[in-house]
């Protein structure tokens, strides 16, 4: 059901954006650090969304691998903790009371 929701709606998102590009095909100026081009405004929008989407993956990519990397480091702890918790289990219990 999932995947026919995401079909349909990629779809639409197609056609909008279709109707889009050619109703807004008229040059625009874009200044931008290295010089100048004129483009059409569709393909204005369409790098524009684009770059703001790599540049949106590449922020999560870094906050996943971050995440990935401190869990690794708490399995490693807990495989740690776990590994001396069963060697005190095996300690045999004394009979004098400190007390």
């Amino acid at each position: 059901m999932r995947k026919i929701i995401a079909i349909i709606l990629f779809v639409v998102v197609l056609i909008i954006s279709t109707v889009f590009a050619l109703n807004n095909n008229q040059e625009t100026a874009v200044n931008y650090l290295f010089g100048s081009t004129n483009l059409s405004l569709s393909m204005i929008v369409f790098w524009s969304g684009l770059s703001g989407l790599a540049l949106g993956i590449l922020g999560m990519l870094i906050a996943v691998y971050k995440y990935r990397h401190r869990v690794s480091r708490q399995k490693k702890q807990i495989a740690k903790l776990e590994k001396e918790l069963n060697h005190l289990r095996q300690q045999p219990v004394s009979s004098k009371d400190p007390f």
